[in-house]
């Protein structure tokens, strides 16, 4: 399809943003803020069929809700602050569990700066005692917290889901179960990759193509307040104990919860069930402790690839429907397409040739990125699967710990790979420090000298 290059939205022109999450969000103020900056007025209205004060999955964004340090960094400098009730926990340390034993790393910056929240009103199945108004229960969405944001900048929010996506002489119209609704001169594709919308806009014909996904499993486990604080405090857990089918599986405490987030290939309640009987798993958590019969669940799709082009006159597919870095820090990724998006709308115009020119080198450096994170995963995941090494890599990262002055060098890539913190790219360089392999090389060859050692005594 040919692409236009002068197309510009003048005073009046109309925006629609497909989805209220991050995504859409951030769009909306950078878009709104921009154009007062430079006195153009625009019309933008965000259409979201959910209520993100609502508890349970049908009103959530189905997310670990954990935010980088880098961005919550990035979010304070745009005057976007997050303070409780919206951070049910400031995360300041990652342990990581093996059947061998675990290795607690704090954040280099000595801050709590990861953020954790809820992407819905919370939780459904909640206990009785929780109706009470105590800070324990306190909770607000994050993504209902960024709508606001986006309303004071001037946005509409309409509850109301698109439906369908046509072109019309070359321009895009869209359709709600109520019929056609005002003619946008710009979509904004907001809408992740778990909506219905994703398919219609594949169908146009501009060459669009969604990016692969696989499904995760999220679980929200209630233990109360006292419980997450004394026996998880402010850290995430990361279990490195081999679990079949399972690529990943970490806890993240949140108020009076825990969030179980796995990824794997056919995940189920069953391997949820299988994971928290797991011992390293199980002494986690409450004496006496029984895992609930109900308890709050979401397999949503996740992005693991690219969308093929994401963009065409007037329109352009932003977050999630877009590119998103691998496993990790989606929200930052909605972030970074939506700023570029939104830039390229206000200050040069709305054509398939400006979005390819000055919006797709963000997409692109998000997945050139993406290439190292598999590297970086692949490789975690054979020393996930290889005692030797896993034993070797955590006793480096042990000794980092106790011996600052060394440096952390093992720690910060085991930091930054599983925070989001740091781009892919800058870790995997950073790996090879010649330096690190040899503090990992000396550590493999004690394990084997031990394992040797203790087959010789017997």
């Amino acid at each position: 399809m040919k692409e236009n290059s002068n197309l510009e939205l003048d005073d009046g022109a109309k925006i629609a943003v497909l989805g209220g999450g991050p995504a859409g969000s951030f769009f909306s103020i950078f878009a709104l803020k921009l154009a007062k900056q430079i006195g153009k007025d625009i019309d933008l209205t965000i259409y979201e069929s959910k209520d993100f004060s609502h508890d349970g999955p049908s009103s959530c964004n189905m997310c670990a809700g954990v935010i980088s340090e880098s961005l919550v960094q990035m979010l304070a400098i745009e005057g976007i602050c997050l303070k409780p009730p919206i951070v049910q926990r400031a995360i300041d340390t990652y342990c990581f569990q093996t059947t061998g034993g675990d290795v607690f790393l704090n954040s280099p910056s000595k801050q709590k700066g990861i953020a954790t929240v809820y992407r819905g009103g919370g939780p459904v199945n909640q206990t009785a005692s929780e109706a009470g108004t105590g800070h324990e229960f306190e909770k607000k969405s994050f993504d209902d917290f960024l709508l606001d944001c986006a309303e004071k900048e001037g946005a509409k929010v309409e509850n109301t889901r698109i439906e369908d996506i046509k072109l019309e002489n070359g321009r895009p119209i869209i359709f709600s179960k109520k019929g056609r609704m005002p003619d946008p001169d710009l979509v904004v594709g907001a809408c992740g990759i778990n909506a219905k919308i994703i398919n219609s806009f594949e169908k146009l014909g501009t060459g669009y193509t969604p990016p692969s996904t696989i499904k995760a499993y999220q679980s929200e486990i209630h233990i109360g307040e006292q419980n997450v604080s004394t026996l998880f405090g402010n850290a995430v857990y990361v279990f490195l104990i081999n679990q079949p089918g399972v690529k990943f599986a970490a806890i993240t405490p949140k108020g009076s919860y825990v969030t179980i987030s796995m990824l794997g290939k056919d995940i189920s309640r069953q391997t949820v069930m299988d994971f928290l009987k797991h011992p390293e798993v199980k002494n986690r958590f409450p004496d006496a402790w029984n895992i609930p019969d109900a308890f709050c669940r979401c397999v949503p799709k996740i992005n693991v690839g690219a969308a093929k082009h994401p963009f065409a006159d007037r329109i352009v597919m932003i977050g999630d429907a877009s590119s998103a870095r691998l496993y990790k820090d989606g929200i930052g990724s909605a972030y970074l397409t939506a700023k570029a998006a939104a830039n390229t709308a206000i200050l040069y115009g709305v054509g398939g040739s400006d979005f390819r020119k000055y919006y797709y080198p963000s997409c692109r450096k998000i997945n050139r990125d993406n290439i190292f994170g598999k590297i970086m995963f692949a490789f975690t995941g054979t020393i996930n699967r290889t005692p030797i090494l896993r034993e070797a890599l955590l006793n480096a990262s042990r000794y980092e710990q106790k011996h600052p002055k060394s440096g952390y060098r093992c720690s910060t890539i085991l930091w930054d790979t599983f925070t989001g913190n740091e781009q892919y790219t800058d870790i995997f360089l950073r790996a090879f420090n010649y330096k690190l392999l040899l503090r990992i090389l000396v550590n493999i060859f004690n394990a084997i000298f031990i394992r040797f050692k203790k087959v010789w005594r017997e």
